[in-house]
């Protein structure tokens, strides 16, 4: 897993029609959830999630610009644990339909930061 940014869409459908005509189709689109992916060696360059699916696990509003960026770490726990108070927005939790477990930071600029640990198979 590695490092990527996240597109956080108001317009879904059309965001995921621009990135798809610069970068081909994405490899996976949850249509009823609103997350698609652009990859490339197996691994997550770009991901598109729509506003609403956002809004379902973080408070991301549209003040907050569209673009979070994703950060793999060993254990979300374990880091969450190290930073600051005041850093994290949303505490840890498992996303299964996701596959993963993350939290949600707002680094010193204010920009939306998810940390997530692939939960087991």
């Amino acid at each position: 897993m590695s490092v990527h940014p996240r597109i956080v869409a108001d317009d879904f459908p059309a965001t995921v029609r621009f990135y798809a005509d610069l970068l081909g189709e994405p490899e996976k689109v949850v249509a009823d959830f609103e997350y698609a992916s652009f990859d490339s060696a197996g691994e997550t360059v770009l991901a598109v999630l729509g506003r609403r699916a956002a809004e379902t696990v973080l408070p991301v509003g549209r003040g907050d610009g569209g673009v979070l960026v994703v950060v793999p770490v060993p254990d979300v726990d374990t880091t969450v644990a190290a930073l600051p108070a005041g850093t994290v927005v949303a505490a840890p939790a498992d996303r299964p339909g996701w596959g993963v477990r993350s939290a949600y930071l707002r680094d010193p600029e204010g920009n939306l930061v998810e940390v997530q640990t692939w939960l087991p198979r």
